[in-house]
């Protein structure tokens, strides 16, 4: 099965993640790894092409569009989210291939997926029991089926730019709505779930590995991150272990993880403002832009 993973040049804090789930892919699985990458050759591009990786140098189809609503890091963000939008258009010879983000690792060889989706399938986000906010982190794609539907979700993208808050996520979830099928939660292990031996994809999602290197990172992580470590930090300590065996020039800052563990760095939860600025704030960026 070929996999598709996406990143643009703006984003190289994320290439020790891709190297990690390049190496545990070739290591552990079948897979063809294919990577969209919206920026030129480099380094980085070079690593992958010779460890088989086929590069795909392509930019959003939507980025004209992203271009004249976001700006700075928002741009730079959005812009790499919404490569996976255009695999349907990209990929021309398999029914199915498999998308992930570039923070996995992969622990086990890929089974045959059964039954296929219709358009796709997702596990659960953070709730394990709420399959209505599904995460795209990873994907089983029917390619014919949203290539058929891909000027509609573009469109659609498009005029609700303003109601997508976790970028082509959020349109995934309200584009296709009850037409996402389940994914078995095995393919989308999340590294706050626990330790699970039967785990075939692990998710980092929320704080990345990369984010334990430093104390200052540690200590300032933002209240979201924060959270998922607090729901298991003995998780977390297993599977960063797990991670340096894939990208073994990871150093974590022990002394301030364990401070983050015992609470000496509190997670803190931001301020809200009062709704009258929270609704200026709203007309200001939606209504008078």
């Amino acid at each position: 099965m070929k996999w598709y993973f996406a990143c643009n040049e703006q984003s190289r804090e994320y290439e020790p993640l891709i190297k990690a789930a390049v190496t545990s892919a070739l290591k552990n699985t079948t897979l063809k790894p294919h990577f969209i990458y919206d920026g030129k050759s480099n380094d980085f591009t070079k690593w992958l092409e010779e460890r088989g990786v086929k590069i795909i140098y392509h930019r959003s189809n939507l980025y004209p569009i992203l271009e004249k609503k976001y700006k700075g890091n928002e741009l730079k963000i959005s812009t790499g989210a919404y490569l996976r939008c255009d695999i349907p258009m990209i990929e021309t010879e398999d029914d199915y291939v498999l998308y992930t983000d570039c923070d996995v690792i992969f622990l086990k060889d890929i089974d045959d997926i059964n039954p296929k989706p219709e358009y796709f399938c997702c596990a659960p986000e953070v709730d394990i029991e709420n399959s209505k906010l599904f995460n795209t982190g990873v994907m089983i794609m029917n390619i014919k089926n949203l290539r058929k539907t891909y000027k509609g979700f573009c469109k659609f993208i498009k005029w609700n730019l303003w109601r997508l808050v976790t970028w082509d996520q959020t349109a995934y979830q309200l584009y296709y709505s009850k037409k996402c099928s389940p994914l078995n939660l095995k393919y989308n292990h999340k590294i706050y779930w626990g330790i699970d031996e039967n785990a075939v994809i692990l998710h980092y999602h929320g704080a990345k590995p990369t984010m334990f290197e430093k104390e200052e990172t540690i200590k300032n992580m933002d209240y979201f991150n924060g959270l998922l470590y607090k729901k298991n930090p003995e998780s977390y300590e297993y599977y960063l272990k797990l991670f340096k065996k894939y990208y073994s020039e990871i150093e974590y800052n022990e002394d301030g993880i364990q401070k983050l563990k015992s609470g000496t760095y509190p997670i803190t939860k931001p301020p809200k403002n009062p709704l009258r600025v929270r609704l200026k704030n709203f007309i200001k960026k939606h209504v008078l832009r």
